[in-house]
């Protein structure tokens, strides 16, 4: 076991093993600079805790809105099922749930939708914030709907329907919530509190996010380029109150699995550390499982960003404009937009998790990178390699 010492910083607490202590000067660095707060960081290697840290006056139990982040934790569910058995990747989607076949997706498995190459990146259903948060409106306008363009022919981020469909196919093959299964797969083995749908007792412990400053695209007007043509697609078909949801209760506790999935940093870091080897005795993959789950799929200008994007089954890979720990590391994981990142490193048996209430200030939210977790996830990598 590694010796961890405390953490006192003007602007910072937690605990740190010594080839970790980099992670303390840049995370301070952030505060000073005046970019972040109330965040946290964890830093998992070889399936120990090496790194926590929080920013000073957040409560250890808290829990915050981690966005995208939930994709990631539902690719980790889909593969944990696939190697037991439970569910198959590479079977259709209608074998489990036959409303899907329509619109000649009868063959479209769950491991093209995982990579987001099933075409399904928007509905032509224009869906309101009650739509999304009762599900079946949405689930059902996604069963109904023709793939924008032949699955597995290209990839664009599929941002609310990759929740909707990963998350209707979970239920159906498995009988359970994402939720429940989160209970079963995170909660209990790993005491990694992650959520999809809290109630009262864990709203009460939540800590919205701090508005940015002056940005660009919102969730509302983003625009899907889809070849030589645009088209609102996705989120750009929900009503603009969307954003303000994410602060209510009723947003919460709905099962939103693609972007209202609530936890913080050390959860995650757990959860992905689990995936690389045993974390006090559980391992969600085998070695089968890792390299199937962290490999590319599809790389190459993105039709919904018209920027370079890379995809496993699930998981962002590094890019350009969403670069994780660096295009030189070998990383899987996912960004929660402008609020998050957690990531695995296989190679380096690292597992590193940021979340933050505040929100990042970019001017393009959705093609540039958030600097903050780019730098404390090299700065991570970088301490993991000189320890060795």
């Amino acid at each position: 076991m590694t010796d961890l010492t405390h953490v006192a910083e003007e602007h910072l607490t937690g605990v740190v093993a010594a080839e970790f202590r980099p992670l303390v000067a840049e995370f301070e660095r952030l505060h000073r600079e005046g970019v972040d707060g109330n965040a946290e960081l964890c830093v998992y290697l070889d399936g120990e805790e090496r790194a926590a840290l929080r920013t000073r006056g957040q409560e250890p139990d808290r829990l915050q809105l981690v966005r995208s982040v939930g994709k990631g934790l539902l690719s980790v569910l889909a593969h944990a099922l696939h190697e037991r058995g439970t569910i198959d990747l590479d079977r259709p989607i209608a074998e489990v749930w036959p409303a899907f076949a329509a619109a000649g997706k009868d063959s479209l498995t769950l491991a093209t939708f995982l990579s987001h190459q099933a075409g399904l990146v928007g509905v032509d259903r224009r869906l309101t914030v009650d739509d999304v948060i009762e599900r079946y409106p949405a689930i059902e306008a996604l069963a109904a709907q023709r793939p924008y363009w032949e699955p597995g022919a290209a990839h664009g981020y599929h941002d609310l329907t990759f929740g909707w469909g990963v998350g209707e196919y979970l239920r159906r093959a498995t009988g359970k919530s994402v939720d429940e299964l989160l209970e079963e797969e995170f909660r209990k083995p790993l005491g990694a509190e992650a959520r999809i749908g809290i109630g009262p007792q864990e709203y009460a412990r939540f800590v919205p996010f701090e508005e940015a400053g002056t940005s660009g695209a919102t969730s509302t007007d983003v625009l899907h380029l889809l070849g030589d043509k645009t088209s609102l697609l996705s989120r750009s078909q929900l009503n603009p109150n969307l954003l303000h949801a994410e602060k209510t209760l009723r947003y919460l506790g709905a099962e939103i699995p693609g972007c209202n999935a609530v936890s913080t940093a050390r959860p995650l870091a757990r959860i992905f550390a689990a995936t690389l080897g045993p974390v006090d005795g559980v391992r969600l993959w085998n070695e089968e499982t890792l390299k199937r789950a962290s490999r590319l799929r599809r790389r190459g200008p993105d039709r919904v960003f018209a920027r370079e994007r890379a995809y496993a089954e699930g998981f962002m890979l590094p890019d350009p404009h969403l670069p994780q720990a660096g295009l030189d590391v070998a990383s899987f994981g996912h960004y929660g937009q402008d609020c998050a990142l957690v990531i695995a490193v296989p190679e380096d048996g690292l597992a590193f998790a940021y979340t933050s209430a505040r929100l990042n200030q970019r001017l393009d939210q959705y093609t540039a990178t958030d600097e903050r977790a780019h730098r404390l996830a090299r700065t991570a990598v970088e301490a993991a390699r000189r320890a060795r």
